[in-house]
């Protein structure tokens, strides 16, 4: 039903304008023109001329027309609607600087147009080099508010614009008197920068009047290498202009004495104090990302720069010579409605602001894969992950058995894939591996997938906690069987009062059990040393570190307990 309705709309606005080209003209009624008829500049300005319609008494409320330019003297660089009569548009102002033509096709609706310099667009021109450039009008028309489309144009004027050599500014060739002043040395406070555009409409120029001037001779002119004629006593050392026209300007100025006239020195100065056009923000959702159109025109400057700011973040600040294209992708955002507020800067710090809401999709989380989830300690791992984000930072979350977390961060590439290698797990026990998406502070993607990674002991580390176990068990009965052995003795003996009555049968004993004792310690020892290898390989657990310390201090303990005790006994 929609594509009906749009082919009937299409199908009445062929018939209107097939009717309105038809219709036979009259006499004497509206024309078309470029303004100013004729103009001058240099090569490398910019010149502005306006697309004016003029109706002689009648009203209208359409025009159209191809216009035809030089495309190797000049090239158009925008076109400008902020001030037109026209509000509908049947074909919007489109150029070619390949063919050399711009066409439109606009109007007014009722009650029409009626005036005689009814401004349709401005056209902003460059120039490329030396020439005479003819703005001129062909397949035109300008139709009548009269019910029937009826075209009435009846002329059309074009409009000239002479381009001048673009000579640097130098000294004339002209030989100077030997005696003459030197070229003056000019400075601004208002417009320091020749090479830079300002905004302010008042421009000073400052110079020093060295001895022997009698005069002084100033101009502001558009042309680079005019001669400066306007006279001021040697006492005038600064002239202010509070009017200046939009554009570039030179200021020219030489000095006089006796011997005649000095160098003249040419000082350039580039004004834009008008924003740039009024454009529309519009969004667009494109794959993942959220993209909108920066598009802005400005006539003389050109645009500098954009800020773009989404809801109460912070503005960014993006130059429009880093845009590649009119398409820009916005900061991801949660999935919404988000206020977008765009302001366009021109090379004179003008603006102009645009705003929309638009509402933001689901953020797509990534995946990961590893190619082994059974793992032994001191194994690494490579995290591959994929998204559909590119140069995007990432924190992947590895959790162990006992709920610590630890957050690894690396990045996506320009394919929107990620790596990260763990180099070597320390202990065993189940892992809990995934991944997010981070684009700032307060947005961030869901998780992706988690993986477990199973890491287990080495078949030499089973071996060696075996022994530990085996070993504390040990160690515990032989120090009680030791203490019990000493406490019976020491006890009998002291109860007794029989210590020097022992015979040498029950010293040899005695001496057996020291020297086992000692042979049951260097064992300890040496599978202490074993113990202290997988320390070095491995982090030792809570458990493990306390065995490992006990059987230190045990050893310790027997060695201490065998020599004292035995001495006693000896």
């Amino acid at each position: 039903m929609q594509i009906r309705r749009s082919k009937n709309i299409f199908a009445i606005v062929a018939l209107l304008i097939s009717v309105f080209t038809l219709t036979p003209r009259t006499i004497d009624a509206a024309s078309l023109s470029v303004a100013p008829v004729s103009s001058r500049t240099t090569v490398g300005n910019v010149v502005s001329v306006r697309v004016l319609v003029a109706t002689q008494g009648k009203s209208i409320n359409n025009a159209e027309s191809t216009i035809v330019f030089p495309k190797d003297l000049v090239d158009i660089i925008s076109v400008s609607r902020n001030s037109s009569i026209f509000s509908l548009w049947v074909d919007e102002p489109k150029f070619s600087n390949i063919d050399g033509k711009l066409t439109f096709n606009g109007g007014v609706p009722n009650p029409g147009y009626t005036g005689e310099n009814g401004e349709i667009f401005t056209v902003n021109l460059r120039t490329k080099k030396a020439g005479t450039a003819s703005i001129v009008f062909t397949e035109s028309a300008v139709r009548e508010n009269n019910g029937l489309g009826t075209d009435i144009l009846s002329t059309t004027q074009p409009g000239v614009v002479i381009i001048d050599p673009a000579v640097a500014p130098t000294d004339t060739p002209v030989a100077l008197a030997k005696d003459v002043p030197a070229k003056p040395v000019v400075t601004s406070t208002t417009n320091p920068d020749q090479n830079t555009w300002y905004s302010n409409k008042v421009s000073s120029f400052n110079w020093t009047v060295p001895s022997g001037v009698t005069s002084v001779q100033t101009l502001l002119s558009k042309s680079a290498v005019s001669t400066p004629t306007i006279a001021y006593d040697a006492s005038v050392s600064q002239k202010t202009y509070n009017n200046m026209e939009d554009g570039i300007s030179y200021f020219h100025i030489r000095y006089i004495n006796g011997q005649g006239n000095g160098a003249i020195a040419h000082y350039k100065v580039q004004i834009d104090t008008v924003s740039p056009d009024k454009f529309t923000t519009v969004v667009k959702r494109d794959g993942v990302y959220d993209v909108v159109a920066l598009n802005a025109v400005d006539s003389l400057s050109g645009i500098d720069s954009y800020s773009i700011k989404i809801d109460d973040g912070q503005p960014l600040r993006v130059l429009k010579s880093d845009i590649k294209d009119i398409n820009y992708k916005l900061p991801v955002q949660y999935s919404g409605d988000h206020e977008l507020v765009i302001v366009a800067y021109d090379k004179a710090g003008n603006h102009t602001e645009s705003s929309t809401v638009y509402t933001s999709g689901d953020i797509a989380k990534p995946s990961i894969s590893v190619s082994n989830t059974s793992l032994t300690v001191g194994d690494s791992v490579t995290i591959e992950g994929e998204s559909e984000y590119m140069n995007t930072d990432v924190e992947v979350n590895l959790v162990n058995s006992k709920g610590i977390s630890e957050v690894l961060k690396t990045r996506t590439d320009d394919n929107g894939d990620f790596k990260y290698v763990i180099d070597r797990f320390k202990s065993n026990g189940d892992f809990k591996l995934s991944a997010k998406l981070v684009f700032s502070e307060l947005v961030k993607s869901e998780s992706s997938n988690i993986l477990t990674l199973k890491v287990s002991d080495t078949s030499f580390v089973k071996a060696t906690k075996t022994i530990t176990l085996t070993l504390a068990s040990l160690i515990t009965i032989v120090t009680l069987l030791i203490a019990l052995i000493l406490i019976t003795y020491l006890g009998w003996h002291k109860f007794f009062g029989l210590k020097k009555k022992l015979n040498r049968d029950f010293n040899a004993t005695i001496n057996d059990i020291h020297k086992t004792l000692m042979m049951f310690k260097e064992e300890l020892a040496d599978q202490l040393k074993n113990l202290e290898a997988v320390k070095e390989d491995r982090v030792l657990n809570k458990k493990e570190e306390k065995i490992f310390k006990e059987l230190q201090n045990n050893i310790d303990d027997i060695d201490e307990m065998i020599e004292k005790k035995f001495k006693k006994l000896k």
